[in-house]
């Protein structure tokens, strides 16, 4: 009986060395018309893939679009190369063709899109088209996970201050989230320097808070309630403007506070001979 078994449930061997499964060795899975089938669908594709894997790791791991710009090259490259036989070029511009054209039209389209976002007041760029220049610099953190009313605190702290003493105020800042605030005006201070701005005249012109996901979790309580946590997320961004440097605005305060008080003068109170009232006591009672 056992070996009756074993001659019923002995498996088909099957060669492991090959990749792909030949036509002799699906007729060991079964010659049925949807096997067959099966098969005749599913092994091109592994074949295509392969394929496609192969020329991948010949161009040197290129992405797909990487080699469609490659090749569009190529094209255009051999399009202005093109002569007749008498030697004269069969194209003058190789952007008048039309598989080039919608390239062309899409370029246009992005560099508009670059243009106006420049045009933008907090983004740089010129205020009005074709005006002067507008010297600033925006930069933003990335949201982090932090209330906005706690974040909120630090940009009031920041706002119209010096670049310098923002960061110093974020330096000696109890405040968990000021060590990511400081990280960032340094950036943007270094980005605006770039830019051709002087740093040492440059001032946190504007600091505001935007809010970011509130993600909600279950607060398992006992007795078998529960509550919903949220933990909030946020953003700070912040503009640079060039401004009077420490120095300068000292000294204005300084001459602001001299005016006020000379114009306190002297009060209106005159130092002068008031009357004297009962100079003159009569002795004993004066009823």
């Amino acid at each position: 009986m056992l070996r009756l078994f074993a001659s019923v449930a002995r498996p088909v061997a099957l060669p492991m060395k090959r990749t792909f499964f030949p036509a002799a060795h699906m007729r060991q899975f079964g010659s049925t018309p949807i096997r067959a089938s099966f098969w005749d669908n599913i092994l091109p594709l592994i074949q295509g893939n392969r394929r496609e894997r192969q020329l991948q790791r010949k161009q040197g791991g290129l992405l797909q679009e990487d080699i469609e710009r490659v090749q569009r090259d190529q094209r255009r490259d051999e399009m202005m190369a093109a002569q007749s036989s008498t030697g004269d070029m069969l194209i003058d511009d190789a952007m008048d063709a039309p598989e080039f054209r919608q390239e062309n039209v899409r370029r246009q389209a992005t560099e508009e899109k670059r243009q106006k976002r420049l045009l933008r007041k907090r983004w740089g760029g010129t205020t009005e088209l074709g005006g002067p220049e507008k010297l600033e610099h925006k930069y933003s953190t990335a949201v982090f996970r932090i209330s906005p009313r706690k974040l909120n605190m630090l940009a009031h702290q920041i706002s119209g201050k010096p670049i310098d003493f923002a960061i110093l105020q974020m330096q000696f800042s109890a405040k968990r989230a000021a060590r990511r605030v400081r990280a960032t005006l340094a950036l943007a201070r270094d980005h605006a320097e770039a830019k051709g701005m002087d740093p040492r005249r440059l001032i946190v012109s504007e600091a505001w808070v935007t809010k970011g996901l509130y993600m909600k979790r279950l607060e398992i309580k006992g007795r078998g309630r529960f509550g919903i946590l949220e933990h909030p997320q946020a953003r700070l961004s912040i503009i640079l403007r060039p401004g009077k440097s420490t120095s300068a605005r000292e000294r204005e305060t300084i001459v602001k506070a001299r005016r006020h008080v000379r114009s306190l003068g002297s009060g209106g109170v005159v130092r002068g001979s008031p009357k004297i009232v009962n100079g003159f006591q009569r002795p004993g009672w004066a009823w």
